[in-house]
């Protein structure tokens, strides 16, 4: 897995090889979306994700539980939308998912990211995203992610894969090609940055 893209230790262990519904205990996603509400974050959040893989397309997805069953959302990216539920937890539901494949190899993602993402940013936004994606990133050192002891290198703005974007950077533009990092250094200096179009992710850069 990408570092960008972090195992969250809810592995998708089917049943047998013909599985193709994985039931997930629900009080893996509360305990870290718990963390996340403790320290009121502004900008950033965690995003839940399965990723795009031949046996890991997502058919269907539910959370259920002794009293009922709800559908659960998802993007044609495969991001989960997990509810922060206290009575979820208490009635230990289940995130069920239905792939269209045996569900060999898949696993649930975790990523850092903006909650937003604009076409146009000051310096002051930036490092408020930068500080808080830092802070989180800390707090979740006690999950499988322990190589983040180190400041992030800086920003990380990803567009769709092979979209040539124009960047201004305090008035000097360049064109990248599908993303766009910010160095820790540059964000301490720039006065705007300018995108021809918004960014579909903004995540920590970690080298």
């Amino acid at each position: 897995m990408f570092k960008k893209w972090l195992l969250a230790g809810l592995c998708l262990c089917a049943s047998s090889a013909q599985a193709e519904t994985i039931s997930l205990e629900y009080k893996g996603f509360y305990d870290r979306l718990k963390q996340v509400n403790k320290g009121n974050y502004q900008l950033v959040e965690i995003a839940f994700s399965v990723p795009i893989l031949p046996n890991c397309h997502i058919q269907r997805g539910t959370i259920s539980s002794e009293l009922n069953t709800t559908p659960l959302t998802y993007t044609a990216a495969q991001r989960l939308f997990i509810p922060f539920d206290d009575a979820l937890k208490d009635q230990r539901a289940l995130v069920n998912l239905e792939f269209d494949g045996k569900a060999e190899g898949c696993a649930i993602a975790m990523q850092v990211r903006a909650k937003q993402t604009h076409a146009q940013y000051d310096k002051e936004r930036l490092q408020q995203i930068a500080t808080e994606m830092d802070a989180l990133l800390g707090v979740m050192q006690g999950f499988p992610m322990r190589y983040f002891k180190e400041p992030i290198a800086g920003l990380n703005f990803e567009f769709g894969q092979d979209q040539t974007i124009a960047v201004i950077l305090d008035g000097r533009e360049q064109q990248v090609n599908g993303s766009f990092k910010l160095g820790v250094d540059q964000l301490n200096t720039l006065s705007s940055l300018q995108f021809s179009q918004a960014p579909t992710v903004l995540s920590p850069w970690v080298k």
